[in-house]
């Protein structure tokens, strides 16, 4: 097990923040707008706060070279430090040299923010599946492995989402629709900001163009959901930002609703606006109980599915979730983030949105000194940790407290 070799000088737990595998330069770091967050609200938080990639760690030493904002000279430094107490992970892929440094500081004992730094999209949807009070807000979602099962999987579903099992930032996703009478199939993707439609007379055709698209990675075919639209087809859906605070309590920082451009199949990249704001446009014959109605069930489902991820992979420290509203007020879970990038909620909340980067310092702080049940791998309960203000009649039996970043 990993024990701190911090000296009696550095009285704060060592948080490394992993920015990738590739080197990245003191100017590179200090550019970073995020880095640049973190580090200011490690001001209140008080963690000893360190910048690194898989270069810089070398464990026969056991130790890393971190780059840090040096407070008193006002300027980025780079020196060599223990390894860390806690591990933030904020960039680098799902596999390869990531996922390879990961596994050697979990055989160490040091502690994440989250327990896996990468979902599938397949495997979250199995286990979410089991979860009594999340299925209800599963659209029907198929594994795929040949061009047979992915025609059966779009004939059966008519309007389907095709999506690698690991893939982030819509990157990897495929609107495909059947076309009435045997015309054909409509697919559309973004890629580089640039939206893509066109027309595949043929499975031959399609299933080709998605190869293509796709590559190796194994997809899923998912049933498309009715989102809410507004004018020039453009679809709107949310994205909430989940974390866990210094008491360990469950914390809504802020949900966004997020409006695609025309015709575009995702909202990635989109505008971004405060989802209480945005909602009463949205669905303008609400009364003002039925959007209050609608705000809660929102924050329950958060609740719902973020327990329910934990159930499964162990305690998140945070969790981007996002999830769309049909144009009969359900809502659906589209996908969990364990990276999220956080650009919506800047976008909506602006300098309200500060709390996003100070809570993962404190809670690195709560779990260094052991305040915690977390573990690397899966939690028996996954919500052990989890306190309460808050009580609903959701059928869950763990208690978390809502804050809303409103009230911040």
């Amino acid at each position: 097990m990993h024990s701190s070799n911090r000296s009696s000088s550095t009285s704060s737990p060592i948080v490394g923040v992993y920015v990738g595998s590739e080197t990245m330069t003191l100017s590179e770091v200090r550019n970073h707008s995020r880095i640049r967050k973190l580090v200011e609200a490690n001001k209140e938080a008080g963690t000893t706060l360190f910048f690194f990639t898989t270069k810089d760690v070398d464990f026969s030493k056991k130790q890393f070279t971190g780059a840090y904002f040096d407070d008193k000279e006002k300027r980025w430094l780079k020196r060599s430090f223990p390894l860390p107490d806690v591990v933030y992970i904020r960039g680098g892929g799902g596999h390869g040299e990531t996922a390879e440094l990961l596994e050697k500081f979990d055989r160490l004992g040091i502690k994440r923010i989250n327990p896996i730094h990468a979902f599938n999209k397949s495997e979250l949807y199995h286990h979410l599946y089991q979860v009594e009070n999340v299925r209800p807000h599963l659209p029907i979602t198929l594994n795929v492995e040949n061009k047979s099962e992915m025609k059966n999987a779009i004939l059966k579903l008519g309007k389907t989402y095709v999506k690698a099992c690991r893939g982030r930032k819509g990157l990897q996703v495929m609107r495909v629709t059947k076309l009435p009478n045997k015309t054909g199939y409509l697919y559309s993707y973004s890629i580089i900001e640039k939206l893509v439609r066109r027309k595949a007379n043929n499975m031959d055709s399609l299933h080709k163009t998605i190869k293509a698209f796709f590559g190796d990675k194994k997809v899923i075919v998912q049933k498309a959901i009715d989102l809410v639209k507004i004018k020039n087809n453009r679809l709107v859906d949310f994205r909430a930002e989940v974390q866990r605070n210094k008491n360990s309590e469950i914390d809504i920082v802020g949900v966004c609703a997020r409006v695609g451009r025309p015709n575009s199949p995702i909202t990635t990249h989109s505008a971004a606006y405060r989802y209480d704001v945005y909602l009463p446009k949205l669905f303008p014959r609400y009364t003002a109980k039925q959007l209050n109605v609608l705000k809660k069930n929102i924050k329950d489902f958060l609740h719902k599915v973020y327990l329910g991820v934990e159930k499964a992979y162990g305690t998140f420290g945070e969790m981007g979730i996002d999830f769309a509203v049909d144009n009969k007020g359900k809502l659906w879970l589209i996908e969990c983030n364990a990276q999220s990038a956080k650009v919506s909620i800047a976008k909506a909340y602006g300098s309200k949105a500060r709390r996003i980067y100070l809570n993962p310092l404190e809670y690195a702080k709560m779990i260094a000194n052991g305040n915690d049940n977390q573990s690397s791998n899966q939690s028996s309960q996954g919500s052990g940790n989890s306190r309460s203000s808050y009580s609903d009649n959701s059928s869950h039996s763990s208690r978390s407290s809502y804050r809303s970043i409103q009230g911040s």
